[in-house]
């Protein structure tokens, strides 16, 4: 080997040597760098080692002086620092945090707050989520306040979230008015009660209201979440007042394609309308079983009510089911049976009986129809703003909505007498009796002055303005008595209550929002019936003879009416209260969806428009 070769290996041969003693002390190095890392990290005080309390103690007074300050969002921040004040501060989640087991708990019930119809944004479930998973990963200078906002922001969340399963996001006084008297709060509550890491998770995780449906619900909402995606054909209105069958009209077409992703007609229905823009008869029968089952005039024109429920998006459904659920943590809790109950929206009343009772009421589930009030009267808003400002009596609008109403129903009175109220007297009454007194006395009205009779004739009506009429207008019992035969009353601020109506022929519209407030019954008979259950001076048997009917039990006094003693078939002519010796509860509720015996749901029309006062309200932060 010559030198020039040997010096080439030699060389070839250090390069190696030194290559391999630089890798060395890459090694070398990147161990000192981790060690010394290592040791950073376990210096560094984390929730999964002893923190200083005062440091803690000093972050968490910090936060929550700043997070109570805070106007945008509904909190309990001011509860919170009260609280923990009293505590001197002692955190109650910071340790049972970095269990995984608690955490997956927690998260598992976050994640169910969209299926009670609520938010997660407004609990801050992500934002916690996202603090929890984080733990092992914060900074020594953030320690504290990590640790104080994510132990404050916690018991936040979770005293919302209590609440609001229990008693509801919203305060319905508040969303509703003064017209929603049901009551409320329907339990009482112990706020504190969740701030517990042993107990949370069973307590908010497993409570759920007693009302029947609420399951019902809670499985049509979970249902509709996985059908939101996808689109819908929206009609639009824009210039279309009404349409007919035989109309030609350009939303033909779309209607045809709507009513099939509803579900209310076969696919065939698109091929047969999808070149042609008359409205058809064919396309018109499917129109009016959708308006019959939602509870509108199912005379298949297509007016403002049905355009809306045909509009009606699959998001839209899913706040319509939003807004029932949380009426039902308003109002969870049934009245002892036997009781009354009036579905508003559905034109329906219920009565409620025990198993205990005789075979004659095991029918009475089956509903009874009713009239309602009318809703408010058009441009309310606009009209009221303007009233408010002239104080005229004639820019004052009109409101006959039926309130929500518990009470308990005192008396069943025969043959009732009615005082006209002021309104009806002043808008609806006054320019006929200026132009002829004499209206009032053939129409069976009486006028009072402080309750001494006054002859009509004798009044100067022109001398008093429509809404300072200083008389009472009374009508005279009697077939034309515009509360019938029967009327069942029952305290409430309102003085409304349940009557018969000589105008039967309203029970035939399918829409029956016709009244000045109070609800009329269809068959008030059978009403008193089931109400006089439990009546011993005077029970149903002993209504019906007073009413000219005959009676249906075998008792001694319905033997006696049978034997013909003329003397006891005496009809009462004159008006007739009947006390309850028992009272019994009457309540309206307001329910958009209704569930058969099988469970399938029924959209129905929201008359008074309530379910978007209620969604707002839900969403607001």
């Amino acid at each position: 080997m010559d030198n020039c070769t040997l010096k080439k290996s030699t060389s070839f041969v250090l390069m190696k040597v030194y290559k391999y003693a630089y890798f060395l002390l890459i090694i070398a190095v990147s161990q000192i760098v981790a060690c010394h890392s290592s040791d950073k990290k376990t210096n560094n005080p984390t929730v999964y080692a002893d923190f200083d309390p005062e440091k803690l103690t000093a972050a968490m007074h910090q936060v929550i002086d700043s997070l109570k300050m805070d106007t945008t969002r509904t909190h309990y921040y001011d509860t919170l620092s009260v609280f923990y004040s009293s505590r001197n501060y002692e955190y109650i989640w910071l340790k049972k945090a970095k269990d995984s087991m608690f955490q997956v708990g927690v998260f598992n019930m976050w994640d169910s707050v969209p299926f009670e119809g609520l938010k997660t944004a407004h609990y801050d479930c992500a934002e916690l989520k996202m603090r929890m998973e984080k733990l092992k990963k914060i900074k020594e200078v953030h320690l504290y306040y990590e640790l104080a906002i994510l132990e404050i922001k916690l018991s936040n969340s979770m005293l919302l979230l209590w609440h609001d399963k229990v008693l509801g996001r919203t305060n319905p006084q508040e969303v509703l008015g003064a017209k929603y008297t049901l009551p409320y709060p329907n339990k009482a509550l112990n706020l504190f009660a969740v701030l517990n890491v042993d107990s949370v998770l069973p307590k908010v995780s497993h409570y759920y209201p007693a009302h029947p449906d609420y399951w019902k619900l809670k499985k049509l909402l979970a249902q509709r979440f996985g059908e939101t995606e996808g689109s819908e054909t929206f009609i639009d209105t824009v210039g279309i007042r009404k349409v007919k069958p035989g109309d030609t009209t350009y939303i033909a077409p779309m209607l045809a394609r709507r009513l099939v992703e509803l579900g209310m007609a076969p696919d065939s229905l698109i091929h047969s309308t999808d070149s042609s823009f008359v409205y058809k008869k064919t396309t018109a029968i499917y129109v009016k079983e959708f308006q019959r089952i939602s509870n509108v005039t199912d005379d298949g024109i297509i007016g403002k009510s049905t355009l809306k429920l045909l509009n009606a998006s699959k998001n839209d459904k899913l706040n319509e089911i939003r807004a029932n659920i949380e009426r039902i943590r308003w109002f969870s809790d049934a009245p002892p049976k036997p009781y009354v109950m009036v579905n508003i929206p559905e034109f329906m009343l219920y009565l409620v009986y025990t198993d205990s009772l005789m075979a004659i009421y095991k029918d009475s589930l089956l509903p009874v129809k009713v009239c309602i009030g009318q809703g408010k009267e058009k441009y309310f808003e606009q009209r009221l703003l303007r009233y408010t400002k002239t104080g005229r009596y004639s820019d004052k609008p009109q409101n006959h909505e039926t309130p929500q109403i518990y009470s308990t129903i005192d008396y069943v009175i025969l043959n009732p007498t009615w005082t006209v109220p002021s309104s009806i007297v002043g808008r609806e009454m006054y320019s006929k009796i200026v132009r002829d007194p004499g209206y009032l006395i053939r129409n069976g009205y009486q006028v009072f002055d402080k309750n001494v009779p006054v002859n009509p004739y004798n009044i100067n009506w022109r001398s008093y303005s429509p809404g300072n009429i200083p008389y009472t207008i009374r009508q005279d019992a009697g077939d034309d008595n515009s509360l019938g035969k029967i009327k069942f009353t029952f305290k409430n601020p309102f003085s409304v209550y349940l009557h018969d109506t000589p105008l039967k022929s309203k029970f035939k519209l399918n829409n029956r929002a016709v009244s000045h407030g109070c609800v009329r019954v269809e068959n008030p008979i059978d009403l008193a019936g089931f109400i006089l259950q439990n009546n011993q001076k005077l029970n149903y048997d002993d209504m019906l003879i007073k009413v000219g009917r005959a009676p249906v039990n075998d008792t001694a006094r319905a033997r006696k009416w049978r034997e013909d003693t003329t003397s006891y078939k005496k009809i009462v002519k004159g008006t007739y209260p009947i006390r309850l010796e028992n009272k019994m509860v009457v309540f309206f509720d307001y329910k958009t969806i209704v569930f058969n015996e099988a469970g399938q749901p029924r959209f129905i029309y929201d008359v008074y428009d309530k379910n978007k006062l209620i969604v707002e309200a839900l969403d607001k932060p």
